[in-house]
């Protein structure tokens, strides 16, 4: 596989510097949760990296597709004297929740790689030796937002989920990216019921990229269950754009259509209920005058619904029903925001496609801000008609995308009578 058509995600394996620890966590979320990337990863492990004689890449591309069997071989030529080397051991056995292991060899790794400390710790904290894996978090290293992480994920394991909510918080208020931070802050909100903080943690985890699709489904949930059922499908609908077979992700959406189903069937039987009974009321009802009413006796016109069913022009071809009877006749249906005409205008209307100007007029005109224009650039959408050809599910997965992008961009589109595609899922 040629150097220029390596998938995005492992271009952090080629180049002269090794991949940092972060990078390779950041790959390893990237293989399990994008099932599109994965594919293409998987012919790249097949077929080799390009250039490149360095076993341990070749290993940590197969620890990212949990191939923990093709990492040790490759491991077992590379230099197990070399803490790097050592470092992407540790973390193949502690992938294999095989801790006692791990711990051995991330320890020594960590005395000439400090970075590494911040794999033990984890290690450490899924085996359950919490009050070990507190004493590696301070040192040199690992950098504020990490060790702030780390000892949230320390208290969290213990049980003090007010200490580890305000160590969460530091990790975001420090320097540096920290979606997992964000994803488990969200998830111990969530737990004491502050759904909207929650909800604020979550949408960092969907604005991620990749997004960070567990956070992503559960702001979905948290959606769904304040009755936001566009909101929630939207979510689900990101998740699914990573793996399109996520049953958790299907189940969820199916279920968040029946709940809007349910919900604009009860909406609109309701207003089915009150348009009717506006329909039934009986012209006598108002205030008009005499002559107006005798006229619309005489026009077989009793009701608002009579009236609402009949054009201005009509009423005037009729004899002694002029200028001032029709004026009186439409101030009153003002008042109750209604108009002559406007049933039939409503039975009568088509849904019209977007003007073609609009389609080819430059994005600059739906004023997004600066770094979502430059996500639509980055992928060649210069007019509003070149959107055409991406669905939702597509747009989910371009580099800077999200769901304050998505929902940025359909808020200014739907401006100009134009809607971001979405095609069906079936579940």
């Amino acid at each position: 596989m040629p150097a220029s058509t390596l998938p995005r995600s492992a271009q952090i394996l080629t180049g002269t510097d090794r991949p940092t620890i972060a990078q390779i966590r950041a790959l390893m979320r990237t293989a399990r949760q994008d099932v599109e990337e994965r594919t293409r990863l998987l012919a790249l492990l097949q077929d080799g990296l390009p250039g490149s004689k360095d076993k341990v890449r070749t290993a940590i591309l197969a620890l990212a597709l949990e191939r923990h069997g093709d990492a040790d071989e490759a491991l077992d030529l590379a230099d197990k004297k070399d803490p790097y080397v050592q470092a992407v051991l540790g973390m193949v056995h502690a992938d294999l929740d095989d801790h006692a292991e791990a711990k051995a060899i991330l320890a020594s790794a960590a005395k000439n790689l400090p970075s590494v400390r911040g794999e033990l710790v984890r290690s450490l904290v899924a085996g359950g030796t919490l009050d070990e894996a507190e004493k590696h978090i301070n040192g040199p290293g690992l950098d504020s937002s990490e060790q702030e992480f780390l000892h949230g994920l320390v208290l969290e394991a213990k049980g003090n989920v007010e200490a580890a909510i305000k160590a969460y918080e530091a990790a975001l208020d420090s320097d540096g990216p920290q979606v997992e931070a964000a994803f488990k802050l969200g998830v111990l909100l969530d737990r004491i019921g502050d759904d909207d903080l929650a909800a604020e943690q979550y949408l960092l985890c969907a604005d991620a990229s990749p997004a960070y699709v567990p956070g992503v489904v559960n702001l979905g949930i948290l959606y769904d269950e304040r009755g936001e059922a566009n909101a929630a499908m939207d979510c689900f609908r990101q998740a699914l754009a990573y793996n399109p077979r996520d049953k958790k992700a299907l189940t969820l959406l199916r279920d968040a259509r029946a709940s809007r189903q349910m919900y604009y069937d009860e909406v609109e039987e309701r207003e089915r209920e009150k348009m009717e009974k506006i329909m039934r009321t009986s012209v006598n009802d108002f205030e008009l005058s005499v002559r107006s009413r005798n006229c619309l006796a005489k026009m077989n016109i009793f009701t608002l619904g009579d009236l609402l069913r009949i054009s201005e022009q009509e009423m005037l071809s009729y004899k002694n029903f002029g200028e001032t009877s029709l004026k009186e006749v439409r101030e009153m249906l003002a008042v109750r925001n209604l108009r002559l005409g406007m049933y039939r205008d409503e039975t009568d209307r088509a849904i019209s496609k977007a003007d073609q100007k609009v389609l080819s007029e430059s994005i600059e005109r739906l004023e997004l801000t600066a770094r979502h224009q430059q996500v639509l650039e980055g992928i060649g959408v210069a007019r509003i008609g070149d959107l055409a050809q991406y669905s939702d599910l597509d747009l989910y997965k371009v580099p800077g995308s999200g769901q304050s992008f998505i929902q940025e961009l359909a808020t200014a589109l739907g401006a100009y009578g134009v809607a971001i595609r979405k095609p069906e899922i079936r579940s």
